[in-house]
């Protein structure tokens, strides 16, 4: 039995043992297909998991101004790293440049560190092998030229290990000035603005960089530059003048800062063009007054006493009255139904005509008259106001455009005994602060209506590629006679009316005064929101403007509230704008080239020092390299500056002569063709781009 037993052992033992050779027999097997048959599958595959296109994000077009200022660009910043474990790089090559590299990093890219300090960590972290050491968050293009000569870095990716990751910023030379105008867009939040409505034209097409994955999900860039290089975003040229946008958000900080106010709006538009000049939206915060919404043209509001112009016009537009009709004002107080209507102040005038009645502002007159004339017949009313277009949108150029708001006298459930004369004087109806400053600005430009716009043209490299006219909405919102009555009463309002306290020698203007209620239909406290809207100058008027103030304290009469705001820009207008004065635009433009100081000229560094010799002129030079920037000092000495031209990218030509310019372009290899005489003003490919054999175009004036 005990053999048998044995035998049985024996025989299980062998079996077992047998099928560990097959499966080890079966695992070689499979080990050698792997290398040898499908070895190459699988090493493409392994490779091609640690290989990846990422995209490289296109640069956004610049938002600017029609004179060149710069409202927003993408700038490039680079971070600066470091692959430490190249296999190119060999320990000769770093010894003998790691301490000079710690030098240069220390001189010039951070000072926390001392060279030696830097050599050290330097060092330090080839020992461990990182290939993806960050020197550096942030620097600036010229930094990350500079970079490129240092020690062991000028030896490239490879040899030198030097990694520059380049970063786009979204920067606004302006600050807060029309922030929310110019808008923004966040992760997160609704685009806003300017860049948020042309955000397909702004953003250009991402381009492709082959990057190797490595431990720790880190992209490591294969080669320096992309395979697919990115395009640029087209640029937005706005009608916005910065100076006036300037004046007008400074006048608008101090006069809510005195009034404790809560917000405020200033907008100054081109009569003719309909193009937006100012758009200032400001909202108390914790630091001050800022830009956070944009009421301009997204709150709809009752607009108050500057609603009148609209009822004063559908009267006289429907025949009902003329200026020099009477109305009895009943000494500034009278009643409707159980509701007694104040004017602002007790005058005591018992009948005056139209236009006196609408130069005082008075409310009992509006009211009386509309509900004399339209109280059996409301619609009528509405149709005359919806005939001024005064129910529709501007359309302008931005989302988020509030509808206006008029009543209908058909909707039982909204219209009472009370709205008529409510509405004459401005409450029960909503417009935007654009909106109604459209309508004046229509009155201003002899009843016709332009689409007010903030971008006049969108460009690609300083080419046009589309412009946007000025656009006609009504060419006659009324009759001319009326239109010329309603300017006469306008002007009134300035010289003997409720604006006559800023009324000026120097020019003059016209417009009206506004101080509507806030928040009486809902039992709360009440508070005011304080207006002013006209046109300057009141004969052949140019611009228009409107300032609103809501919830003024320390006063709050349109009058003394916003009417100030309205002076400061127009008397900047005065003072710095040559098309206020026809007889100045008639003048020939003084030849000023023989006084111009020959500032930020460009050229070659020994014809400036030729130049300044023979003229006698004092120069100071402390830069280096061929071509150069002039630039007057403090003491009146002309300063030599650097122009930095890198290579094997798009020379900056702007400023130079014709000469210098095709010299430059030409050895970069690219294509040049020139338009104009002069200096190089623009050039059609951006300065800084891979140059690749393009053509490029240059203006000169």
């Amino acid at each position: 039995m005990a053999e048998v037993r044995k035998n049985e052992l024996l025989i299980k033992a062998y079996l077992v043992l047998g099928l560990v050779l097959l499966l080890a027999l079966a695992i070689l097997g499979r080990v050698m297909i792997i290398q040898w048959v499908e070895g190459d599958k699988w090493r493409a595959k392994a490779e091609k998991s640690q290989l990846k296109y990422v995209p490289v994000e296109a640069e956004k077009g610049s938002i600017i101004t029609e004179n060149g200022a710069i409202l927003a660009s993408s700038v490039a910043t680079y971070e600066l790293r470091m692959d430490l474990n190249s296999s190119a790089m060999s320990e000769e090559i770093f010894r003998e440049n790691v301490d000079s590299l710690g030098w240069y990093l220390s001189k010039y890219i951070d000072g926390s560190r001392s060279a030696s300090s830097w050599a050290k960590v330097l060092k330090t972290r080839r020992k461990a092998k990182d290939r993806y050491f960050r020197i550096h968050p942030k620097l600036s293009v010229e930094k990350a030229e500079l970079v490129k000569t240092f020690p062991l870095f000028k030896l490239g990716q490879f040899k030198g290990g030097a990694i520059l990751l380049e970063h786009l910023e979204r920067q606004r030379p302006f600050g807060g000035l029309a922030s929310r105008t110019v808008g923004s867009i966040r992760k997160g939040a609704k685009p806003v603005g300017l860049e948020g409505k042309y955000q397909s034209i702004l953003c250009g097409e991402d381009g492709l960089r082959l990057m190797q994955r490595l431990p720790g999900n880190i992209m490591l860039p294969i080669n320096d530059l992309t395979e697919i290089a990115p395009k640029p975003g087209k640029d937005l040229v706005t009608t916005l003048d910065m100076g006036m946008q300037d004046i007008a958000h400074h006048a608008l900080t101090r006069a809510l800062s005195t009034h404790s106010a809560e917000s405020g709006v200033a907008i100054v538009m081109d009569i003719e063009t309909g193009f937006i000049r100012a758009m200032v939206n400001l909202d108390k915060s914790e630091n001050g007054y800022i830009e956070l919404y944009n009421h301009a043209i997204g709150s709809a509001v009752e607009p108050g006493s500057v609603f009148k112009l609209a009822s004063y016009m559908a009267l006289l537009e429907d025949g009902y009255v003329t200026p020099d009709d009477l109305v009895d004002l009943e000494k500034g107080e009278t009643k409707f139904y159980n509701l007694t209507l104040k004017d602002a102040h007790l005058h005591g005038i018992d009948t005056c005509t139209v236009s006196r009645a609408f130069e005082i502002s008075s409310n009992v007159g509006v009211a009386k008259l509309v509900q004399r004339y339209y109280g059996a017949q409301p619609e009528a009313f509405i149709k005359r106001l919806k005939s001024f277009g005064i129910d529709n949108l501007t359309k302008v150029d931005l989302a988020g455009e509030a509808h206006p708001k008029l009543k209908d006298p058909s909707q039982k459930s909204s219209w009472s005994g009370i709205t008529l004369p409510w509405m004459s004087m401005g409450y029960e109806v909503e417009m935007t602060p654009l909106q109604i400053l459209n309508l004046y600005a229509a009155v201003a430009n002899g009843g016709k209506m332009m689409r007010p716009k903030l971008v006049s043209e969108i460009q690609r490299q300083g080419e046009p590629l589309k412009q946007f006219h000025p656009e006609i909405i009504d060419r006659r919102i009324a009759s001319a006679k009326v239109v010329r009555q309603m300017q006469k009463m306008l002007e009134g309002v300035v010289i003997q009316g409720t604006a006559s306290g800023m009324a000026t020698s120097r020019y003059t203007f016209a417009g009206k005064t506004g101080t509507a209620q806030i928040g009486y239909q809902h039992g709360k406290d009440v508070a005011y929101r304080s207006s002013f809207v006209g046109y300057f100058p009141a004969k052949n008027p140019k611009y228009a403007a409107i300032v609103v103030v809501t919830d003024p304290h320390n006063g709050y009469y349109g009058s003394e509230v916003a009417l100030p705001v309205f002076r400061e820009i127009s008397d900047y207008c005065f003072s710095s704008r040559k098309e206020m004065f026809d007889e100045l635009q008639a003048e020939e433009k003084q030849d000023v080239a023989a006084l111009r100081i020959p500032q930020w000229e460009v050229g070659r560094r020994e014809d400036f020092h030729r130049i300044c010799m023979e003229a006698g002129v004092p120069a100071k030079d402390n830069g280096e390299g061929d071509w150069a920037v002039s630039k007057i000092g403090e003491d009146d000495q002309l300063n030599f500056l650097n122009r930095i031209l890198p290579e094997n990218q798009v020379p900056n030509v702007i400023g130079m002569g014709l000469r210098d310019a095709i010299y430059l372009l030409e050895n970069s290899g690219l294509k040049v063709d020139a338009l104009g005489a002069g200096k190089v003003r623009r050039q059609s490919v951006r300065s800084g781009s891979p140059a690749q054999g393009q053509y490029i175009r240059i203006y000169l004036e």
